[in-house]
């Protein structure tokens, strides 16, 4: 493993990094939400809404591992500025084809186009940021960035509901266009360069792409942990899916205490990055990480077997917490053990791994739910989850070991 190169290793370039996060997720879920909104107004159709959410992931499947090959080759910080800049054109260009009505066409393309686009920032911005972070603050930045997310993802759809109201999607577009200027901006004033070190072109981006496959699968450790990320990612559906259900038939209570659970999962992962974001350094990454698997696959029992709203709502709480610190742990451990010349490629397959996941849980977690019951599906989940942790743990435990005995050998 390569040493991680300090690019810009202040506070500054940091903050900068995390804002211009913060304000990107914002837009995208003001813009994803008020797209599912005018949808379904225009429509009235569920499966219309359901096929919008689906094409929004189908390009990380598509392009990611092309957009991480692109990564390792070009300056991270100028792709991450032209992806934004090109989002503000595409989204500023859609308000002159729309012009004052609200088809349903446009909602498809802007949530279309501005995913595409964003498959080639992300991988850039996760490889960017153990430069700026260096490997004593990466997990504190990883924080960061989580909890600006997470609040993102509370004030996009509040904001996409006034935004709807008052100016219909002209305004939602005009709204996302200017967030991205922000965060093009932002990237743009970060006062170092962004190019890997060591990066070279060696061929087509598909021959990189898989060149970075490779690499993946050659490091065990590496493909461990990103198949025990996909394996969540494979099995959270059947909790999205099966929470309401629960509440209604497993619970026998009103519909609307579903939010309540959605709300409290929200507050439990917002208190865990505020303390991983305190702890920063001192958080040990791998057995974190082993360990949060497990509790989200614990918290999926419980949750299935919760016999009232309140052992639920603890039980969601857990799972929330679970998983932020699943997230916080697994990326910036696969940050650290990438070589800083396959880094965008690692984490483009995580993203990738994690969206075929999502895709294929989505696909049959609600066949999954109605042919065997809310509670018997949770439990199966979550066994499931549990035992794709033992790998996990056993690279923990090697790695705890072998730190052991070099820590007491002699010098």
């Amino acid at each position: 493993m390569t040493a991680v190169p300090a690019i810009e290793p202040s506070r500054r370039g940091l903050f900068t990094i995390v804002g211009a996060r913060g304000v990107s997720v914002t837009g995208d879920w003001v813009l994803i939400t008020a797209a599912s909104i005018i949808v379904y107004q225009r429509t009235g159709s569920t499966t219309a809404v359901s096929l919008l959410l689906g094409l929004a992931a189908i390009p990380t499947v598509l392009l990611g591992p092309v957009a991480g090959a692109i990564a390792d080759r070009a300056d991270r910080r100028l792709l991450m500025f032209w992806a934004d800049a090109i989002n503000a054109l595409l989204l500023t260009a859609g308000l002159a084809v729309i012009g004052g009505g609200s088809p349903v066409w446009p909602a498809y393309a802007a949530v279309i186009g501005v995913s595409v686009v964003g498959v080639f920032r992300q991988p850039a911005a996760d490889a960017l940021l153990p430069s700026l972070a260096g490997p004593s603050q990466l997990s504190r930045a990883n924080s960061a960035i989580r909890l600006a997310s997470r609040l993102a993802m509370i004030a996009g759809p509040a904001a996409a509901g006034v935004l709807t109201s008052a100016g219909g999607f002209r305004l939602v577009l005009a709204v996302d266009a200017a967030s991205f200027a922000v965060s093009a901006a932002l990237v743009l004033s970060l006062k170092a360069s962004g190019r890997p070190e060591g990066s070279r072109k060696h061929g087509s981006p598909f021959a990189e792409a898989r060149a970075g496959l490779a690499y993946a699968s050659r490091h065990g450790a590496i493909r461990t942990v990103i198949l025990g990320i996909g394996s969540t990612m494979l099995m959270g559906p059947v909790v999205n899916a099966g929470t309401l259900a629960l509440v209604s038939e497993g619970l026998n209570l009103p519909e609307s205490r579903y939010g309540l659970l959605l709300a409290v999962e929200g507050a439990g992962a917002l208190s865990l990055a505020v303390v991983f974001l305190y702890l920063g350094p001192r958080v040990r990454l791998l057995p974190t990480g082993a360990a949060a698997l497990i509790a989200v696959g614990a918290s999926t029992i419980a949750l299935g077997e919760a016999p009232n709203l309140l052992t639920a709502a603890a039980a969601i709480a857990a799972q929330g917490m679970s998983v932020v610190a699943l997230n916080i742990t697994f990326a910036s451990y696969l940050q650290q053990q990438s070589e800083d010349a396959f880094r965008g490629r690692v984490m483009s397959l995580v993203a990738t791994i994690a969206s075929l996941g999502g895709l294929a849980g989505f696909a049959v977690a609600g066949p999954f739910v109605d042919a065997i019951g809310v509670r018997t599906a949770f439990a199966i989940a979550g066994l499931i989850i549990c035992v794709t942790a033992v790998p996990v743990v056993k690279l923990a435990w090697t790695a705890a070991r072998a730190g052991s005995r070099i820590a007491v050998t002699p010098a």
